[in-house]
């Protein structure tokens, strides 16, 4: 594009300059045809000279004439996508078990039929005691019969049913006198504190056939 441009520009200086001399210049009758060529290559060289310079004055007084090309656009660059961060995990406390304390009441006595009810009248030692190691005591207890049964002293027996043997070289023993409804009975068994320390039980009861009534629990500590 930029040499057709120069091309049709040279020549429109050209035809411009011969234009303006041609007349004069063939009209002169004495001229011959050699100085007539020579002398037309120098006016076609000097006016290429003078329209090569014209050119590049311009191009020298304006430089943004130049075409470049465009910048490209800046490419956008992806943000990386956030590293989710997993939840912190958090302990759970557990809390510790709590051992219930025993009751410091008078254990009562547990009816287990109608016909065998029991009243619990006085116990003995009381309630979490305090003995020290291997130290003598009686466990007593009365017993009053509620029921409609009596207790035959050749039937029921008075045993240990579970826990600590207190007792001395014994596991049960029988009523000395036989029981009728509304009547009370004493009940008495040797027996020795353990020689370690700590809180102890045991459970004692009336027992006739297959039927235990009348539990009591009696409880001590040694220290």
């Amino acid at each position: 594009m930029k040499r057709t441009t120069l091309l049709v520009f040279f020549s429109f200086i050209l035809i411009s300059f011969l234009g303006g001399c041609s007349l004069p210049f063939f009209n002169q009758e004495r001229t011959n045809p050699a100085e007539m060529t020579a002398t037309y290559e120098a006016m076609v060289i000097e006016a290429m000279k003078t329209a090569i310079g014209e050119v590049t004055q311009q191009a020298m007084a304006n430089p943004s004439a130049t075409s470049t090309n465009p910048p490209l656009p800046p490419t956008d660059t992806p943000e990386p996508s956030p590293t989710p961060i997993p939840p912190t995990e958090t302990a759970t406390r557990i809390p510790p078990t709590e051992t219930p304390l025993p009751s410091t009441n008078t254990p009562t006595v547990t009816a287990t039929r109608t016909d065998f009810n029991c009243q619990l009248v006085s116990s003995a030692p009381s309630f979490n005691q305090v003995y020290p190691p291997g130290g003598d005591f009686d466990g007593r207890w009365t017993f009053k019969n509620t029921g409609s049964e009596l207790w035959d002293k050749e039937k029921v027996d008075f045993l240990f049913i579970k826990g600590t043997e207190f007792q001395v070289n014994v596991k049960k023993i029988d009523l000395p006198v036989t029981v009728n409804k509304g009547e009370s009975i004493e009940l008495i068994v040797d027996m020795l504190a353990p020689r370690s320390a700590g809180t102890f039980s045991a459970t004692w009861g009336l027992k006739k056939d297959d039927i235990v009534f009348c539990l009591s629990v009696i409880q001590i500590i040694v220290k």
